[in-house]
């Protein structure tokens, strides 16, 4: 993989037995990147522009973030002090049953990374907290530590929307399909199979294909594909990668084949999205977060 777009692991941030890391980090400039984890911030002071997945989002304090393994992003600020925050990495065994709970991502109709507010202020000791019980292990502090996390999680849903749905309880085969979607949505750098994924829900691989088509609906192999192809955009949109690289980041093993399916997908070939999609400033478009 080239050093021109860096990637971040679980394994070099969190400690071996996994659960969340809490750092207080003063930040100027963050190059493009990408991390197998997720990762949820808040904002304490300064101002800085948050480009994520080609977007840019104004950063602030209070502003707040919860970012997915399939998101690219980048902090560049915007004033004379640096950007102070709390910049929280969570393993994912302890973000994706909440998700699925909420109804989020691993669901159909579901929102998509990244959640994004502004006025998370409030939630400071909650993060003080976390990253005491991070920093200063105790009896229980994995228990303390999930649940605030979860806390921190619905939170964060409710003020994005991503929780205003009634959620019902679900049988033991959807809530398996979530966990493959999951699953999907954060491995599909990886030579993946239906197989495979069909393990992660416990199903036949015939009876797993039937019941994905009818849970995402479209196809394992469309929805996979789909997944690789916006994380390919959001590389192409971000970052100076040239397309071969881009191509293998997101997964796929032939060059060919990447620009065959981008330009059926997007209606133009790689190169030429990257230039229609790149302003002057580098990004698409300006948002404020929600």
């Amino acid at each position: 993989m080239t050093d021109l777009v860096e990637r971040y692991s679980v394994a070099s941030l969190l400690p071996p037995q996994g659960g969340a890391r809490v750092m207080r980090p003063r930040l100027r400039t963050v190059e493009a990147h990408w991390h197998d984890y997720y990762e949820l911030s808040l904002v304490l002071d300064g101002e800085a522009d948050h480009v994520v997945n080609g977007r840019r989002h104004h950063l602030g304090p209070g502003s707040a973030f919860l970012l997915s393994p399939a998101d690219v992003h980048e902090i560049r600020t915007t004033g004379p002090a640096p950007l102070a925050c709390f910049n929280t990495v969570i393993d994912p065994a302890l973000v994706e049953g909440h998700l699925a709970a909420l109804g989020g991502p691993g669901s159909p109709g579901s929102d998509e990374f990244p959640w994004l507010v502004d006025d998370f202020a409030d939630a400071r000791p909650d993060f003080d907290r976390l990253q005491r019980e991070c920093e200063e292990p105790r009896t229980g502090s994995a228990q303390v530590t999930a649940a605030i996390v979860a806390c921190l999680l619905v939170e964060l849903a409710r003020r994005c929307g991503s929780a205003d749905r009634p959620t019902d309880p679900v049988g033991d085969v959807e809530a398996d399909l979530r966990a493959a979607v999951l699953h999907v949505d954060r491995h599909f750098r990886e030579p993946l199979t239906l197989a495979e994924v069909a393990a992660v829900a416990h199903l036949s691989p015939n009876w797993f294909s039937e019941r994905f088509r009818q849970h995402a609906g479209v196809p394992f192999q469309t929805y996979l594909q789909e997944r690789r192809l916006r994380f390919a955009r959001s590389l192409l949109v971000s970052t100076a990668l040239p397309v071969g690289e881009v191509c293998h980041a997101a997964g796929f093993n032939s060059l060919s084949h990447f620009g065959r399916a981008y330009r059926r997908r997007y209606g133009v070939a790689p190169s030429a999205g990257r230039r229609a999609s790149l302003s002057p400033s580098g990004v698409t478009e300006t948002t404020r977060s929600r």
